[in-house]
């Protein structure tokens, strides 16, 4: 059986990020907004095998095989349901990576997805989740489904929301550029100053008010170069993606 699901880009409709925890992430603030004006395309297939084996194609200029989120979501969810199987991955990309864009994530639950649908295991969004966060922090949206959810804890904590239907997204991409979270999150560590961080009702009675009166930050705008940008071009993630909202 083959499983295709289209895996789509988010932006970060402010980010704000706290101290480091003790496990050695980040407790963080924000509303992530999925984007579905490019994506990427998930290509997942299962064969019968009795011990685990798991097989990438399209990702071989971006990463090594087992290290792609791919290849981990795939064992991430054969181990915790304890199930055997020869998976097959095809990934066509779009998303730019080290974009802030969450391409790698997107892509990495639209393959817990596609094999919680091929071996008909029928799983709770919350196992889904729990899953996707051995993967990456940002992969627990993308199994929820929604177009909008408030984001807390390092990424764990997901609240779906209502999206605005009368928004429109654009993301562009600078020349040249690409920030790795890593090194984006070690700046960060380097602040003496450390605000308190948004609530769920703070972020979204200020994306349901008028878009002229929006001042969302992201705390990764000291990472990125915003000089020379125009007016109403936002950072996505850690950077380097911005994008633009139109009102219709």
């Amino acid at each position: 059986m083959e499983v295709t699901l289209k895996a789509y880009p988010k932006v970060n409709i402010g980010l704000y990020v706290g101290k480091k925890r003790e496990d050695g992430y980040h407790e963080i603030s924000s509303l992530f907004q999925k984007v579905k004006n490019m994506h990427d395309t998930v290509k997942v297939s299962v064969s019968s095998s009795s011990v685990v084996s798991v097989s990438v194609t399209g990702l071989d200029s971006y990463v090594e095989e087992k290290k792609s989120t791919v290849y981990k979501a795939a064992v991430s969810f054969l181990e915790y349901c304890n199930l055997t199987g020869s998976v097959s991955i095809s990934v066509e990309k779009h998303i730019p990576a080290k974009a802030g864009l969450g391409g790698g994530s997107s892509d990495a639950a639209s393959v817990i997805l596609a094999l919680d649908k091929i071996f008909e295991t029928s799983l709770s969004v919350s196992s889904l989740s729990e899953i996707a966060l051995k993967v990456g922090s940002d992969v627990p949206f993308f199994v929820y489904g929604c177009t909008l959810a408030y984001v807390t804890g390092r990424g764990e904590i997901v609240k779906p929301l209502k999206e605005r239907k009368d928004l429109r997204f654009e993301i562009t991409i600078p020349e040249g550029s690409g920030v790795s979270t890593a090194y984006a999150y070690s700046v960060l560590d380097k602040r003496t100053d450390l605000p308190s961080l948004p609530s769920c009702e703070e972020l979204y009675s200020m994306y349901l008010s008028p878009f002229e009166k929006w001042s969302f930050k992201n705390d990764f705008e000291i990472i990125n170069d915003m000089s020379g940008c125009s007016e109403g071009l936002f950072l996505s993630g850690s950077g380097s993606a911005r994008y633009s909202v139109q009102v219709d």
